[in-house]
């Protein structure tokens, strides 16, 4: 019985030593918890991303299209008010990565932002200085295939685009450093 006593207290002194090592280690380090604050309130930079992902070759971007805001074709309008609700922007822009380099954005803003251009007044909708250079020119329409709806762009910068319909590949004879 002694051998169980002796036993058990060692069972319990190596589970509470464990317990303490444990709880060690899940102490966050403050300057740990500092970057991620600032990484959930910073906005991922898209030339750099682009950068990253053109291995430090920058594509440059033509003129031929700039001034030209996107449009939003009539099919796309009715759509994309139908599912916004009163005060909300249809946002569109691009992201680093996708299949071919490039994935269009589309989402829903409660404001805007401080780098946005609105583009249309019905719906109302935005775009960010950054995403407007790769998206000059573009139009955005509604593809309406059996029970399936999806929004499709027409972007004359893109030299190639993936299956899924939401990655482009960027025409880098069209581009212009900025």
């Amino acid at each position: 019985m002694k051998y169980n006593t002796e036993k058990e207290l060692l069972d319990q002194e190596l589970d509470k030593w464990f317990a303490e090592l444990e709880a060690e280690t899940k102490k966050p380090d403050v300057s740990q918890m500092a970057q991620a604050v600032l990484n959930r309130h910073s906005k991922p930079d898209l030339d750099k991303k682009i950068l990253d992902d053109f291995h430090g070759f920058a594509p440059t971007i033509d003129d031929k299209f700039k001034g030209q805001l996107p449009t939003i074709t009539p099919k796309a309008q009715i759509f994309i008010t139908q599912n916004l609700s009163e005060g909300q922007y249809f946002r569109f822009g691009v992201s680093g990565g996708g299949c071919s380099g490039f994935n269009y954005l589309f989402d829903v803003a409660d404001s805007p932002e401080s780098d946005d251009i609105q583009f249309s007044e019905t719906p109302p909708a935005l775009i960010d200085e950054t995403s407007l250079k790769y998206l000059y020119g573009s139009e955005v329409d509604l593809e309406d295939s059996n029970m399936n709806k999806m929004l499709k762009v027409v972007n004359p910068g893109a030299k190639a685009s993936c299956g899924c319909g939401t990655s482009f590949a960027f025409d880098e004879e069209l581009l212009d450093m900025y």
